[in-house]
């Protein structure tokens, strides 16, 4: 997920956000690469820009003032009750089918859940649903099956359904079965619910006017999918899914996986059938409703023995524009799949659909949200569009286990950003991209962060210092060694859940020596970086004065006030001379470390890191 709008610790702190997102608008469509100036068009374009922001910003100043005077803490992360977390792990969600209609005058929807599950207990009577309290449950019903449904079953049809006992509490909905279930017993829970969406987090589902057409859209990370509908909402719980998406004729319904069918019903709305072939965490399910020009390309695999469509719903004014910015799509997709492995779902699809964010986007599995400032005609958000992605191979395929580890999604994702500037522009504007992901400061550890992208330094640790650790593990192992392992992880974990120690574990696996030095300090402990302060001197060989050979001498000490007082890492040093630059490398894992270099003409400088392989500030003194 990229977004450079919303980050929130309660409603004063989401304020200052959007007073910088507006800050950043105006410098972003004002700028060097906004518009030329004295084209009268364009200018008329920057004052449309602007006035839509300006309006979506008062709605938002408004909404979180309201929250904040009425004491309200309804942005509030959910906290797991133990009790009832370990009573949700007691059985395995293996397909959910959701029908859902939407009543847009009164911003209000209808759905239909059926669950397909497993128990993996023989006492499990009680059955928790994740589901807000907003939304009133009408009737459950419940099926105990006496035989396995495989995947391309309908569930809906698959049990008898008795009614069930149910109630709703602190936005759980317990069903109470009649009996005990079995261990790996198959079962059925039918969930009739209807009520207005909450509006939570970064946006969970919201009824919103873009261009004069409703958009209704949702945006669930990091578990704000119950505002809308039931779940086991645990990102470590993958299941298949269904979308049945009943909507105004006109409207096209989009969703994740790949379009069954269309049918035109006789109420004059539209039903728009998705399934996944492939499981996917609750918090990756996406709808977004809404009036959209069409178009596709077409993705071919890596070895040319599969299509794939890669397919755009766009709002029409937003059309010519966005054949201009996506059509390098298939381009990314090839150039990851060579890096990392093949497209993971490329028998359903890749796409794009502009909903209701401004500038920012999310990764729901094959289905990208893309907010509609991002589509200019000119491709300056060609990273985003890089960046949600790559997220298709690290955050849908590989899933984080839990939200200790969003730097897994976050930091592979910025890294492809980095090295699509490598593949389009050389190994220079690779650092380039590097070095601009570096803030100079980053707040707690990349793992385990004290929140969710609740600020800024958060941010910028889990997207950028996150990128930053794959980059700096590139540098300690070598090209090679580093993509093999990247793979080998990818194609290990590929449609499951993955966690930092499992990283770590096939890093170690093809780089023949631990690595945990190197993910405690970067990953797991370390708040900071190191601050090399270095001397240097030279002189003749003692033995043979005027040889032409020189005794370079390099005094490195690392002074940081941090958590950690050492960073050991390898690093280059470059002795210029004038003949040119000689490269050494070193292992630095003390706090002082003295070197001897030996070149064969004059030095005239020490360069400690040149091309930027660590994550530093540098002084230097010369003797």
């Amino acid at each position: 997920m990229q977004d450079i709008k919303r980050y929130k610790k309660g409603a004063l702190i989401f304020t200052g956000g959007i007073i910088l997102n507006l800050l950043l608008t105006l410098l972003l469509f004002a700028g060097a690469r906004g518009i030329t100036a004295g084209t009268v068009e364009k200018e008329k374009e920057v004052v449309g820009t602007a006035k839509q922001q300006g309006i979506y910003i008062g709605q938002q100043l408004f909404d979180n003032f309201s929250k904040y005077f009425k004491g309200s803490d309804s942005d509030e992360l959910r906290e797991e009750i133990p009790e009832i977390l370990a009573s949700q792990n007691s059985y395995d969600a293996l397909k959910y089918d959701l029908s859902l209609s939407f009543n847009i005058p009164s911003k209000t929807i209808a759905g239909e859940l059926y669950l397909h599950a497993m128990s993996y207990s023989d006492t499990l009577s009680y059955i928790y649903v994740n589901l807000y309290d907003n939304l009133k449950v009408n009737s459950v019903s419940y099926s105990i099956l006496d035989k396995h449904v495989t995947p391309d079953e309908d569930i809906r049809y698959a049990g008898a359904f008795s009614t069930a006992s149910y109630s709703q509490n602190k936005n759980y909905l317990i069903v109470e079965l009649n009996e005990k279930l079995q261990r790996e017993k198959e079962f059925l829970i039918k969930i009739d619910y209807s009520g207005t969406p909450k509006r939570l987090g970064f946006d969970s589902f919201s009824f919103k006017e873009i261009h004069g057409n409703t958009c209704i859209y949702n945006l669930s990370e990091p578990n704000y999918g119950p505002t809308w509908w039931p779940s086991k909402d645990l990102p470590d719980d993958k299941a298949l899914y269904s979308m049945r998406l009943r909507v105004p004729r006109g409207f096209k319904g989009v969703s994740n996986g790949e379009l069954v069918d269309t049918v035109e019903n006789d109420d004059n709305t539209t039903s728009f059938n998705w399934k996944t072939n492939f499981p996917i965490a609750s918090y990756l399910v996406s709808l977004v409703v809404s009036k959209f020009s069409y178009w596709e390309q077409t993705y071919t695999s890596v070895d040319g023995s599969k299509t794939m469509p890669v397919t755009y719903f766009v709002f029409p004014g937003d059309s010519a524009k966005s054949v201009t910015d996506w059509s390098e799509t298939p381009e990314m997709i090839s150039f990851l799949a060579k890096t990392f492995g093949e497209y993971p779902f490329i028998d359903e699809k890749y796409g794009m659909v502009q909903f209701g964010w401004t500038s920012g986007a999310m990764e729901h599995q094959t289905i990208t949200s893309m907010g509609y400032f991002l589509i200019t005609g000119d491709n300056r958000f060609d990273n985003v569009v890089l960046h949600e992605l790559a997220h298709q191979w690290f955050g849908d395929a590989v899933t984080l286990k839990d939200w200790k580890n969003i730097w897994l999604n976050e930091g592979f994702a910025t890294f492809s950003e980095a090295l699509w500037r490598e593949h389009k522009n050389g190994k220079a504007d690779y650092f380039e991209a590097m070095k601009n992901f570096d803030g100079g400061y980053f707040k707690g550890t990349v793992y385990a962060p004290d929140g969710f992208i609740d600020d800024f330094a958060i941010y910028s640790t889990i997207y950028n210092k996150g990128g930053w650790v794959l980059h700096m593990l590139r540098g300690v192992m070598g090209d090679s060694i580093f993509f093999s392992a990247m793979r080998e992880y990818y194609d290990r974990y590929k449609y499951s859940n993955a966690e930092t120690s499992q990283l770590v574990e096939v890093c170690e696996e093809l780089y023949g020596a631990k690595l945990d030095w190197f993910f405690d300090e970067w990953v797991y402990s370390g708040k900071g970086r190191p601050t090399y302060e270095y001397t240097w001197k030279f002189e003749d060989f003692q033995e043979q004065k005027g040889s032409g050979n020189y005794s370079v001498w390099v005094d490195i000490k690392q002074t940081q006030k941090d958590d950690l007082d050492l960073y050991k890492m390898p690093l280059k040093i470059t002795v210029v001379t004038k003949d040119g630059d000689k490269e050494f490398t070193v292992f630095n894992d003390k706090t002082e470390q003295l070197s001897q270099f030996v070149v064969n003409s004059e030095p005239t400088n020490v360069i400690i890191d040149k091309d930027g392989w660590v994550l530093k500030k540098v002084k230097n003194k010369k003797k």
